[in-house]
């Protein structure tokens, strides 16, 4: 007659709920099941749909979705990594004459092109940073402002330690850490966010600065590389730099350390580690290799799955990644693979599949037979990579 009383939860009930559903959603991103992780966020969302750390998850739940499912999406289409990384490098130079010349607004301009093909270039950050301070000095405005911005930082003390990055939570926390480390300081409302985020997945302090470390070191390292690409640093680049140093607490001792390293890659190491890639397109073969080389691995290549063994048997290869479907009439890369491991010297090594995304059954029956990693094509050379250095440094 009178019919059923609604349910009423208390604040403290509603807060439980929402921490169990993102709890719940850390445990799914771990797993990659973003999808599972989003409806875990919704659950939260209707209970409160103002609560800013439940969208906040949401939406980074999203974008490590979107990074996992295409993290070379914001390419220009037909324009390889190496490409990319040289236009960069191209329009660095060209601002830097723009500067030399006081031409501030169009050096800009060429620092806004780098975001087109990178958003999230740090250095290409601090850069524009430097040309407006610049513009600042000369009209004479800024100047105490910057210096006391400067002189109030805390650089972090200490070096880098590790965590256990597979939480998925920690995978959340450094990409917000990227996110407001990404204008080089940390705004008090920003403070509280990442505060919120610790309570919630148990994150404790130490892992918030060995986090909070790796991602300034991280973005220091890759604005080193940049500059050193020329094989010089400007007088502008080392201003700039000297800039992301101070920003990020980075010691004069880091400095010199890291950027000797950089220095060394640059003149050449000792390779990583031998890699062989069979790959009957030409393209796709020369595109791998280049990104393998700038990564110091050591390739070797070849067109035919006959070749690769002959290939094999003369420089002993650490890894062998392999297409699966070769021109008909020649071995393809199962009997490579069946070759490989009849070998006594050659079984054993880590064996990596790729080929079009025809067949799923293909993918299962691949991996039902040893292969280590089945990639899709076309490829994404930086999973790739990331694959070859997970899997030697397991060996």
């Amino acid at each position: 007659m009178f019919g059923k009383k609604p349910t009423v939860i208390s604040n403290d009930q509603q807060r439980d709920l929402i921490s169990k559903h993102l709890r719940f959603a850390d445990e799914l991103v771990r797993a990659k099941n973003y999808e599972g992780a989003l409806e875990e966020t919704r659950k939260a969302l209707v209970i409160d749909p103002k609560h800013s750390l439940a969208r906040s998850f949401q939406q980074r739940i999203m974008l490590i979705q979107k990074q996992n499912a295409d993290p070379n999406d914001h390419l220009p289409k037909g324009k390889s990594q190496d490409e990319i990384m040289q236009l960069i490098t191209q329009m660095f130079s060209v601002a830097e004459q723009m500067i030399s010349k006081h031409l501030y607004q169009e050096a800009l301009k060429k620092i806004a092109e780098v975001y087109s093909l990178d958003p999230g270039n740090h250095f290409a950050k601090a850069y524009s940073d430097r040309i407006e301070q610049l513009m600042m000095e000369q009209e004479q405005i800024g100047r105490k402002v910057f210096k006391d911005a400067i002189e109030n930082k805390k650089p972090e003390p200490g070096a880098v330690g590790t965590v256990d990055m597979e939480r998925g939570s920690l995978m959340m926390y450094e990409e917000m850490m990227k996110e407001v480390w990404f204008d080089g300081k940390v705004t008090e409302e920003e403070e509280t966010e990442l505060l919120s985020v610790r309570e919630i997945f148990n994150i404790t302090i130490d892992e918030h600065h060995i986090i909070e470390r790796k991602v300034k070191l991280k973005s220091y390292i890759e604005a080193l590389k940049l500059a050193w690409k020329d094989g010089v640093v400007t007088d502008m680049e080392r201003q700039v730099l000297e800039l992301m140093r101070r920003r990020y607490g980075i010691t004069n001792e880091e400095h010199a350390s890291i950027e000797q390293e950089v220095h060394d890659a640059k003149k050449g190491m000792k390779p990583k580690s031998r890699i062989l890639i069979v790959e009957p397109d030409k393209n796709q073969l020369v595109a791998v290799m280049r990104a393998l080389q700038a990564r110091n691995f050591e390739v070797v290549l070849a067109g035919r799955a006959e070749d690769a063994l002959q290939v094999m048997i003369k420089e002993h290869p650490s890894l062998i990644v392999s297409e699966a479907v070769f021109p008909a009439g020649g071995l393809d890369g199962f009997g490579l693979y069946k070759k490989v491991q009849e070998h006594p010297a050659l079984k054993g090594t880590p064996f990596f599949f790729m080929t079009d995304p025809k067949s799923q059954k293909m993918f299962h029956a691949a991996m039902r037979l040893g292969f280590d990693l089945c990639l899709t094509k076309p490829l994404d050379i930086e999973l790739l990579i990331a694959a070859i250095e997970g899997r030697l440094v397991l060996r």
